[in-house]
C-alpha cells in the first residue's frame, strides 16, 4: 500500500515532536549545567552560542511544520488535490522556509562534526581537509536545492528529475562528510581511551560512548534518508523532519558531557558520571597540558601548569 505525502507529513510531525521534546529536555539540562559551573572552570562561549543556535533552528523548524499541517488539512483541505497537493507546492513560502531551516541545520551539523574532528585530532588541519571540501560541496548543493524549488513546474513532487540530482548530491555529500568525521573521531577517541580500566573491562559501554561522542547516530540517520529518497519513498519526509532535532540531540549531548566533566574537547572520556577510572578530572586541563605536566613531574621540575 503506497504511503502518500499527506500521511507522511502527519507521521513526520508526530516523530519530530517526540524528538523535539527529548531535545528540549536535553537542551535545558545542558544550559543548567553550564550556568552552574564554577567560575574556576569556564566554558567556551562559542559552545554556548552553538547550543542556542541549534535549539532556535530546531524550534523554528517544528513550528513551521505545524503551520504547514494546519494550512494543508484545514485551510487548503477543500482545494483540488487536497492536502497532498499542498505539500507538493515546492515554491510555497512555508515549504521554502522549512527547507531553508533544514539545509541550515544540516550544514551546521556537518560543520560541528568537522569541528569535533579538528579538536580531537589536536588542531591538525590536514585531517579535515577532504571533509572540508565536501562541506563546501554540501553548501553549493544546498543552495541549488533551494534555488530549484522555486523553478520547478507547479505541482511537481520532490522526486522530479530537475530536483533529484541536487537533492541526491546534497544527501550524499553530507552523509560522506559525517561518515568520515565519525570514523576519525571514533578512532581518535579509541586511541585516547583504550588504556583506561573502564574501557578495557566493559564490553558494551565503550561502544555506546564512542557512538554518542562521534555522532554516529546522525550518520545513520543521513544514510536512511539517502536510501529512502532514492527509492522514491514518501517516508523520507519522516526522516528528513527528524534530522533537525537529531542534530541538536547529538551535539548537545556532546556539549553536555564536556560541560559535566565527563569528556574533554580533545576526546578523553569517562564512561559514566561515577566512573573514576584513571582518577582524573577530565575537564580541568587539555590532554596536551596534562601530558606536559606529567613529563615535568617525571623530570623533577615543579612548574605551575
Amino acid at each position: 500500500m503506497p504511503f502518500p505525502p499527506d500521511e507522511a507529513k502527519l507521521v513526520s510531525i508526530f516523530v519530530q515532536s517526540v524528538l523535539y521534546g527529548v531535545y528540549a529536555r536535553l537542551f535545558f539540562e545542558t544550559v543548567s549545567v553550564i550556568v552552574r559551573r564554577p567560575s574556576s572552570r569556564p566554558f567556551r562561549r562559542s559552545s554556548i552560542a552553538i547550543c542556542f543556535l541549534l535549539f532556535i533552528i530546531a524550534t523554528t523548524h517544528v513550528s513551521v511544520n505545524f503551520t504547514r499541517i494546519i494550512k494543508a488539512f484545514i485551510i487548503h483541505r477543500d482545494e483540488p488535490g487536497g492536502p497532498a497537493a499542498f505539500f507538493n507546492e515546492l515554491s510555497e513560502f512555508t515549504q521554502m522556509f522549512g527547507s531553508t531551516l533544514y539545509v541550515a541545520q544540516t550544514l551546521l551539523g556537518d560543520a560541528l562534526a568537522l569541528l569535533r574532528c579538528y579538536l580531537v585530532w589536536e588542531h591538525k588541519l590536514y585531517i579535515i581537509a577532504f571533509p572540508l571540501v565536501l562541506l563546501a560541496g554540501s553548501i553549493a548543493t544546498g543552495i541549488g536545492i533551494l534555488y530549484y524549488f522555486d523553478k520547478v513546474v507547479p505541482q511537481a513532487d520532490i522526486f522530479v528529475t530537475q530536483l533529484s540530482h541536487w537533492i541526491t548530491a546534497f544527501f550524499s555529500t553530507t552523509f560522506v562528510t559525517n561518515v568520515i568525521c565519525t570514523a576519525l573521531v571514533a578512532y581518535r577517541l579509541y586511541l585516547l581511551n583504550r588504556g583506561r580500566p573502564g574501557f578495557r573491562q566493559r564490553k558494551l559501554a565503550p561502544v555506546l560512548v564512542l557512538m554518542v561522542e562521534s555522532g554516529a547516530y546522525y550518520s545513520l540517520t543521513l544514510l536512511l534518508l539517502l536510501i529512502l529518497y532514492n527509492v522514491d519513498s514518501w517516508f523520507q519526509y519522516v526522516v528528513l523532519d527528524a534530522v533537525s532535532p537529531i542534530v541538536g540531540i547529538v551535539f548537545t549531548t556532546i556539549i553536555l558531557r564536556i560541560a559535566s566533566g565527563l569528556s574533554t574537547e580533545e576526546g578523553e572520556t569517562q564512561l559514566l558520571p561515577g566512573d573514576t577510572a584513571g582518577g582524573i578530572g577530565l575537564d580541568r586541563m587539555p590532554s596536551r597540558e596534562r601530558n606536559s605536566n606529567d613529563m615535568h613531574k617525571d623530570s623533577g621540575i615543579e612548574d605551575a601548569v
